[in-house]
């Protein structure tokens, strides 16, 4: 299975949008473009924001974060608020929703499907102190279909609008029947069935299977500080038979980035 499009609602500064993806996929931006945002979208639905699985932010503590203008461990409910800095772009209660399709390649067996994370959020105010509390969240997985932004985003007489979190369900079973909607009300349910479907079952994983499956794409993902381009292509892209067999090179002007032009690999 590989992912071919991404669904946006409400969620941290980027604008309700539908996102193709394609089979090399590159993020690029300066510093609060919202490069950690979309990311955090996508292993938001791989890890149901686990807290045993996944931390947003990784490889900065509050600490550091603190230290570099004041910025705050971010949340799913903060997400869905729109905070940045502690300043919330959605103050009252926000449903948002993130939507992955996912889609076999060649020679797969399984059928595209899409999984989908509601969650509804809402801001504490206490005295001078905000906090963004999570009120709601439910998990999908719609098997068959690929959703799209217009299921999320309606409109009618008054406007454009965004589903209410408690009308989802029945629009889904709606449109695409009850046997094709399955609601989880838990994370590792979710997660078990995730797994599953990407394995192109029609039925969950153990949960053993799942938890480590969302542990090694957390993992996979993590932030990596990148000391040379050399030692990352050596040990995070070459399996170890061919780091053994292989010599990768680059231009001695070639400094540590998360740019890859100019690549030369020579043996």
């Amino acid at each position: 299975m590989f992912l071919k499009q991404f669904v946006y609602i409400n969620w941290g500064n980027i604008p309700n949008l539908e996102f193709d993806f394609g089979p090399v996929n590159l993020f690029s931006g300066g510093n609060g473009s919202g490069k950690t945002t979309a990311a955090d979208a996508i292993q938001t639905v791989m890890t149901a924001a686990h807290e045993n699985l996944f931390q947003y932010n990784p490889g900065q503590d509050e600490t550091t974060q603190r230290g570099r203008g004041g910025k705050r461990v971010r949340t799913l409910a903060s997400y869905v608020l729109g905070c940045d800095d502690g300043s919330y772009a959605r103050l009252d209660p926000t449903d948002g929703y993130l939507a992955a399709v996912f889609h076999p390649t060649q020679g797969e067996s399984g059928e595209p499907f899409t999984a989908v994370i509601a969650v509804r959020a809402w801001l504490d105010t206490v005295g001078s102190n905000r906090m963004a509390r999570q009120d709601d969240a439910q998990f999908f997985i719609i098997n068959g279909e690929q959703l799209g932004l217009n299921h999320f985003v309606r409109q009618d007489s008054a406007g454009r609008y965004v589903v209410p979190l408690p009308e989802l369900p029945t629009l889904l079973i709606s449109e695409f029947g009850k046997r094709r909607v399955e609601k989880y009300e838990t994370k590792k349910a979710y997660l078990r069935r995730l797994y599953g479907a990407l394995r192109g079952k029609s039925d969950a994983v153990t949960e053993t299977e799942a938890i480590a499956a969302a542990r090694a794409f957390s993992r996979f993902m993590s932030y990596k500080p990148i000391k040379g381009i050399n030692r990352f292509v050596a040990d995070e892209i070459l399996e170890q038979k061919d780091s053994a067999r292989r010599c990768v090179r680059f231009p001695a002007s070639s400094k540590p980035s998360t740019t890859w032009s100019g690549m030369r690999p020579t043996c």
